[in-house]
């Protein structure tokens, strides 16, 4: 079964020209790693609607299996590029693994929405669910891609969304079916949705 990591490094400020100019290369090199099927990356712009000023930026790294993902992160070249991170300044950088359902065919869209979701009760993961996939038609979207947290502790769904612009988003979510369901959908547990503009 697929297998989506989404990596969040810390990344201060002076070093955002650093890090997009060094992407295009640090992607090519992460996807030639035995395993990895699928890299994506780029800035975050809002979280919840709201822009952000700070400079964030995530990354995701899809593998065929969780087996895959381990023999990745138990490679000499990423444990080589933990420690380059580990004596930055910005530190280790925060990582969740998902079990994904099917690949989309597609590719994603420039903008891209990753919904989280920390549900509470974790015997209601199905409920959560169906509240998600009940929000997301009343967005008027399909889902693009979505799993569910497999590295223990607090169960996280996750949806991702793709959207031509910006705009385009900020006017589904505030249609009032929309805030309807996300009002349900938000009962579930504490949720967060990030909005990033990836290099596609």
């Amino acid at each position: 079964m697929p297998f989506l990591v989404v990596v969040t490094p810390n990344i201060p400020a002076d070093k955002k020209d650093e890090v997009l100019g060094a992407w295009p290369q640090v992607k090519e090199d992460i996807a030639k790693q035995p395993g990895v099927i699928g890299v994506a990356g780029g800035h975050v712009i809002n979280e919840n609607g709201t822009p952000v000023t700070d400079f964030k930026f995530l990354q995701t790294i899809t593998f065929e299996s969780a087996a895959d993902d381990k023999a990745f992160a138990d490679s000499a070249w990423i444990k080589e590029r933990e420690e380059q991170f580990k004596a930055g300044p910005g530190g280790e950088p925060r990582v969740k693994k998902f079990e994904t359902g099917p690949l989309p065919g597609e590719k994603p869209k420039t903008f891209t929405q990753f919904c989280f979701i920390d549900v509470a009760d974790e015997s209601k993961h199905e409920e959560a669910k169906q509240a998600w996939m009940d929000l997301v038609a009343a967005l008027g979207q399909t889902v693009h891609f979505g799993g569910k947290s497999v590295d223990g502790g607090q169960s996280t769904g996750l949806g991702i969304l793709g959207w031509d612009s910006d705009e385009e988003a900020k006017a589904a979510w505030t249609k009032p079916e929309a805030q309807a369901a996300l009002q349900k959908y938000q009962s579930f547990g504490k949720s967060i949705g990030v909005m990033v503009k990836l290099d596609v």
